[in-house]
């Protein structure tokens, strides 16, 4: 008599594979009366012991059950003599397919503990020709940050009262320019102060719209050293040109 411990199985499946393989079962041919009994030998065992037991296992001690049932009915068979509707494939089927991917996951297990203690040498990378997300060059500052800025900015912009219209030309280009040429020694500027050289709405939607294309492009990095504080730009280095 063995003693089988629920806890060791990943699930039933496994459990079954564990029987299969001991005992030495052809899994396109098992059979069901036998490990249909081993099965729920080890669920009452578990039971005695009061081992909690996962849903999955009693499901699958039903479906055995409703398997052994029908093995015992009278199916149609070609004219070879072959069972056509053979009640077990559906569990065949799983198995194999667990068998397949825990095979996998052993080999990929392997390989892990085999390399976990290698580490190779890095190749030299070129930073610029790799491709960023926008939020790699946001640091612990979010969109949404930058544009309730600008959005005060919008608020507090004079208003005109004249009615007339004039055409004013303002292009990404002369504002990516506009913002580069606000950056100090150092290659930092402060939202808050490019924010204040802005005249007027246009302005400050362009120049917006400008920066968000530096974010993505990598140009700049955006990043607030505290909650609240100003948020603060920087030229990155690495970006191409």
């Amino acid at each position: 008599m063995f003693t089988i411990k629920l806890e060791n199985f990943e699930g039933p499946l496994d459990l079954l594979l564990y029987f299969i393989k001991r005992d030495k079962i052809d899994i396109y041919d098992i059979p069901i009366s036998k490990i249909t009994k081993e099965y729920i030998d080890a669920i009452n065992h578990a039971k005695k012991l009061n081992v909690a037991i996962a849903g999955e296992f009693i499901l699958m001690a039903s479906m055995l059950t409703r398997l052994k049932t029908r093995m015992l009915l009278p199916r149609k068979e070609d004219e070879e003599g072959l069972e056509i509707d053979d009640p077990r494939n559906t569990l065949v089927d799983q198995l194999v397919q667990y068998k397949t991917f825990k095979n996998i996951a052993n080999q990929l297990r392997t390989i892990q503990n085999n390399n976990k203690d290698i580490f190779y040498r890095p190749h030299d990378i070129n930073l610029s020709d790799i491709e960023h997300s926008p939020t790699e060059f946001l640091r612990e500052v979010s969109l949404f940050d930058i544009s309730k800025i600008f959005k005060e900015a919008l608020s507090n912009a004079p208003i005109d009262d004249n009615f007339y219209v004039e055409r004013q030309t303002i292009s990404l280009t002369e504002q990516r320019q506009f913002i580069i040429s606000h950056f100090d020694k150092k290659g930092i500027l402060l939202l808050n102060r490019l924010v204040k050289k802005l005249n007027n709405k246009l302005e400050i939607i362009v120049t917006f719209l400008a920066l968000l294309e530096m974010i993505k492009t990598g140009e700049i990095i955006c990043k607030q050293k505290d909650i609240f504080g100003q948020i603060e730009i920087k030229l990155n280095i690495t970006a191409k040109a």
